[in-house]
Formats: C-alpha cells, structure tokens, sequence
C-alpha cells in the first residue's frame, strides 16, 4: 500500500508509483467518502509552510495537544536533545509508533523544561536555544507529510553537535 506522502528536503510529493512528482503536482489520488470517486490533494509550497508553521509554533507554544496533532496515530520525531546530539552515532531520541502523539508531547516536555526554543528558516537551517543561552545548529531538518491525514508521518531535526554557549 502506498501512501501520499510530502517529503520536505527536498520538496517533493509521492505520486501513487511511489516515485517523487515535482511540488505543485497532485501526489496519489484518494478515494471520495461520498462517492467513492478519486479526489487528489495538491502539494502546495503554501501548504508546506503552512503545516511547518504549525510544528514549530506547536513547539514554542508549548502546547502539547497541538504538537501532537500534528503527527500521524503513528507519526515518528527524530530528534537532537541538547546532548549529546551524535549526528552520524544515530545518538538521538527517537519517539514514534503505537501512541506516538502522547510520546512525542512527553518528549517535547521535557525539552521545554531546558527552555527549548526552536526557529526554523528553511532548508536544513533549524536552530534550538535554550534557556541557559546555550544554542544547538541544527544539521538535518526534514519533514515528510502524510497528504490524506494532513499531519507528519516523520520529522527529523537532528545535530552533529551538543548544545554550546552562543
């Protein structure tokens, strides 16, 4: 089974083959509740900041139910903790599955209680600050969305590096 899909680093959408189709095209089509004819969602740019806008201010909000809203049942975050932050060690929390909306807002709630902020300005160009005044470059920032749920199958935001002063 084959589920559309957007990966944002690169920008691409899933076709129904799998393969990637430039952004701006329809990725695999859906079945209409009603009528049970196809209906294709439309990979956007707007579409893409909009659904990262609402990570990142789901973040620094400090809102949990609305961070996990943002994940599939079953979504997946990869990501740096203000230390170690191994990048190619794979030395990272990694929270998903089964219940991963409740792990993940576990996982970001604990982030915050260091103060962590994130900013984000595209590309791989994701930093966290934390409230000691130490910050952590990000080396990864990937997203890959889930069109038919409208929520993140996967973020990854990961470091090669711990948290340092700025």
């Amino acid at each position: 089974m084959v589920f559309p899909a957007l990966i944002l680093f690169p920008a691409s959408c899933t076709g129904g083959s799998g393969r990637p189709s430039p952004a701006g095209r329809p990725p695999a089509t859906e079945r209409g509740a009603a009528s049970g004819t196809p209906t294709a969602s439309v990979c956007t740019r707007l579409e893409d900041r909009t659904a990262i806008s609402r990570f990142f201010d789901a973040w620094n909000d400090r809102d949990p139910p609305a961070l996990g809203r943002q994940f599939t049942v079953n979504g997946v975050l990869d990501m740096a903790t203000k230390a170690p932050g191994h990048l190619h060690k794979h030395v990272w929390t990694n929270v998903g599955g089964l219940g991963a909306r409740r792990m993940i807002a576990a996982f970001a709630e604990r982030q915050w209680r260091l103060g962590e902020k994130l900013s984000y300005r595209g590309g791989a160009r994701a930093v966290a600050r934390f409230a000691d005044g130490t910050v952590q470059p990000m080396a990864e920032t990937k997203f890959v969305y889930h069109w038919a749920s409208h929520a993140f199958a996967r973020v990854v935001i990961v470091s090669a590096k711990a948290a340092a002063p700025a």
